[in-house]
């Protein structure tokens, strides 16, 4: 098989796995649904992205260009810009404007959220303050915020009150998307999915929100006083991407390459993140980290030696060093020749650090 050919392979079973994930998503409580399928926007982006870029018609066409617009955006349009959110907070050269930018968002809810409180309510903020930020917790493990949720819905460009209309269609047109390309493969390239492949055991007792009071600074009661507190909020995002990659994802997608590209490339912007704010010295007064912080961003460059590894994460057309002729084992193969190591030990290795870096996230916020 010629690259296209195995990119299209490799694709194809991931798009596969993620019919499975989609509706062991549907089939939860719907109390919870929405928060964790919203820290799934950018990858499901991805695997749309990836249908969209492999399979264009003959007049280049992408399939995306089928469906309904979203506040004026084209799907294909809002597919792209939702799986860039992922990173746009690990960007180095948009350090400074990534933290800005969490802390405004959050500041603007703050103020849509009081802007149409009667006197009463006003004075009741003013003595004690308005909650801003939702946590979202599984076993008392934070792995979703509404700080983090604004980012990957910002391309909406919707109202505080229209956001989560338009975030709802949008999960609905990539759901349908995904089953649609899938049911072209069930019976033919691929078995049937069976109802037991759809069900998965979350209780809902485990998964908990907690609201913060965060822009005001008199009655802030979360993070501590040692480093600036939006830099606390840009490291909460990556505490929250780790534990669901460590935590909610096996609940949703079995032992396969999807979920461990997902939690790759979780890891792989985790550690950018703690690497710029270092680098940025925001981080210069936590001297007992610094040796541990070292040692997690010497791990991540030996692992992400360059951008190739990366970038054949992040892209489902494959790059020109992968040998044409891996076939199924695509990704096993291609983590072995990108990182002289089997995926095995990779993952051994990236679960070992994901938790070393969750746990010093904790230690440096809190």
């Amino acid at each position: 098989m010629d690259l296209l050919q195995v990119s299209r392979s490799q694709l194809i079973s991931e798009v596969y796995e993620s019919k499975k994930m989609i509706y062991r998503l549907i089939n939860l409580p719907e109390d919870i649904q929405s928060n964790i399928s919203i820290s799934l926007l950018p990858y499901l982006s991805m695997i749309c992205d990836g249908i969209d870029s492999l399979f264009q018609t003959q007049d280049t066409v992408v399939l995306s260009s089928k469906f309904e617009d979203i506040n004026g955006k084209s799907f294909t349009t809002l597919i792209k810009k939702i799986r860039a959110s992922s990173k746009l907070l690990t960007d180095k050269r948009n350090l400074r404007t990534s933290i800005k930018m969490l802390d405004s968002e959050t500041k603007k809810f703050h103020d849509e959220l009081i802007k149409d409180y009667t006197e009463e309510q006003l004075a009741y903020v003013k003595a004690f303050g308005q909650d801003d930020l939702g946590v979202f917790y599984y076993k008392n493990k934070p792995y979703a915020n509404s700080s983090q949720m604004n980012l990957y819905i910002k391309p909406f460009n919707s109202t505080v009150r229209e956001v989560g209309k338009d975030a709802l269609k949008f999960s609905m047109q990539a759901a349908m998307y995904i089953n649609g390309f899938n049911s072209v493969l069930e019976g033919k390239t691929r078995p049937y999915l069976k109802q037991e492949d759809y069900i998965t055991n979350i209780n809902s007792e485990d998964l908990l929100p907690q609201d913060y009071i965060y822009s005001e600074e008199k009655h802030r009661n979360i993070f501590n006083n040692v480093i600036d507190k939006r830099v606390s909020l840009y490291l909460l995002n990556m505490q929250c991407q780790l534990n669901f990659a460590l935590n909610i994802l096996d609940l949703l997608i079995d032992e396969h390459p999807l979920k461990y590209r997902i939690q790759l490339l979780i890891y792989y912007y985790s550690v950018q993140a703690i690497d710029f704010a270092f680098s940025s010295s925001y981080l210069e007064e936590l001297e007992e980290q610094h040796e541990t912080i070292t040692a997690v961003i010497e791990t991540h460059k030996r692992i992400f030696n360059g951008n190739t590894f990366r970038n054949n994460l992040f892209h489902y057309k494959l790059s020109e060093e992968i040998n044409s002729s891996l076939g199924e084992n695509y990704f096993e193969i291609m983590v072995e020749t990108l990182t002289c190591t089997s995926l095995g030990n990779l993952l051994t290795t990236i679960y070992k650090e994901m938790d070393i870096v969750e746990n010093l996230i904790k230690e440096i916020i809190y």
